[in-house]
């Protein structure tokens, strides 16, 4: 029997097959999603091709996406209003000035940003993306305000143009992650691809949405905030949508602290989509705020330098490695945190390990003062005496599900 194929640009796509149609190379039959117009917008071989959580993400976010652009014009308009468009008092050099000033701190702060939590933005995607969102907000109300407060003008406009840089680096950052997480199939450069394309469009809607919005309340400053407020609402709202439709199967320290708290004190082992439901959005330095505030068990701090734990707390070293000379790393109780201190021959595996054992220290409660040589070494005794009914917390995290430590 004669078998059909459809190649493009070289590549196998797909096989005719009797039964079923054109399937694509993977055994998956063709979408008609992928043909015609929407194939501008969409990824090759869509929906088998991207994870089940693309659409729903691409859903909202294109949602947030247009009030962004719209309540980008609002603010817009409020800027020119600021610096003098259409009075006669106003000079051309003030306005430039003012813009460069705007626009030196909003790079300053980016720049600033980056430096300090760059190396995070990946690991708290989600976090980091709804931060990012809402700093946007609050930097677009700041702009629209700025008219309003002619002696401030030039303060709020700087640090509405700081929190948009902010937004951009994290966006931007988070973004990449994001795409390597709905690539099945290697095809991230695809995806991001059509992320241009939908921004492209998005950003064309929102555009038209502004401009009609300035030309029907010109004149009316109070619907412009009242619109502009309701705006915003949805715009959070559509960010809080998008990043709990997410469901990312790699492990953080949020999602890994979620699953072991769950298991030990419930017994219950949570699929990625139920943790995608429960694990907290605030960004890390809210978290640990929020933390600090609340009657939590301790924090785990994972790579603590035993050089600073032994000058700093008198800690022995002698005593602590006594008992733990077949482990690879080392807990160490201190006062409302437990600090791990790993060995240089530590794999993943055991990281993975040093975080649960320290978690389940927090929990069971050996942690509320500081401790001295003989307390280390009890508790950890006690940790795993308490450890002894839950072993299989680690076992657990390591095998059942998989899919959380593919990447």
């Amino acid at each position: 029997m004669m078998q059909a194929a459809e190649f493009e640009a070289g590549r196998l796509q797909s096989i005719w097959h009797p039964d079923h149609g054109f399937v694509d190379k993977a055994g998956y039959r063709s979408s008609s999603w992928s043909k015609g117009p929407l194939r501008a917008f969409l990824p090759e071989g869509y929906p088998t091709s991207v994870t089940d959580d693309y659409a729903r993400f691409q859903l909202w976010d294109s949602i947030q996406a247009i009030c962004s652009y719209v309540r980008g014009i609002l603010s817009s308009q409020a800027m020119l209003t600021g610096v003098g468009v259409g009075q006669q008092a106003a000079t051309p050099l003030s306005a430039v000035f003012q813009f460069f000033l705007r626009d030196l701190s909003g790079m300053l702060g980016g720049v600033t940003f980056a430096f300090l939590q760059g190396s995070k933005l990946d690991v708290y995607a989600k976090q980091w993306r709804l931060f990012a969102d809402c700093l946007n907000s609050a930097g677009l109300i700041l702009e629209l305000a700025s008219p309003i407060f002619p002696s401030l003008f030039l303060l709020l406009a700087c640090l509405g143009s700081v929190a948009r840089a902010i937004t951009g680096v994290a966006a931007g950052a988070t973004r990449a992650a994001l795409t390597l997480h709905f690539a099945k199939q290697n095809n991230a450069a695809d995806i991001a691809a059509k992320e241009g394309t939908q921004e492209t469009a998005t950003t064309l809607i929102g555009m038209l949405l502004g401009m009609a919005f300035t030309h029907m309340f010109n004149g009316l400053p109070w619907l412009i905030w009242v619109n502009f407020l309701s705006l915003t609402v949805l715009h959070v709202y559509s960010n809080i949508r998008a990043v709990r439709a997410l469901t990312l199967t790699s492990l953080n320290p949020s999602r890994l602290q979620l699953l072991v708290d769950t298991f030990y004190l419930q017994g219950v082992m949570l699929t990625p989509l139920q943790a995608a439901e429960q694990e907290p959005l605030a960004p890390p330095p809210l978290q640990r705020l929020l933390h600090r505030r609340a009657k939590q068990p301790a924090v785990v701090i994972m790579g603590a330098s035993l050089r600073g734990l032994v000058s700093l707390h008198q800690c022995s070293v002698s005593q602590l490695c006594k008992d733990n000379a077949d482990q690879p790393y080392l807990l160490v109780p201190i006062q409302a945190s437990v600090q791990v201190v790993l060995a240089k021959s530590s794999q993943p595996a055991d990281v993975l390990k040093a975080f649960v054992h320290a978690r389940v220290t927090s929990l069971i409660g050996h942690t509320t003062v500081s401790p001295s040589s003989d307390q280390v070494s009890c508790c950890w005794h006690d940790c795993r005496s308490g450890m002894s009914d839950k072993v299989s917390v680690c076992d657990a995290l390591m095998a059942t599900p998989p899919a959380m430590m593919d990447r």
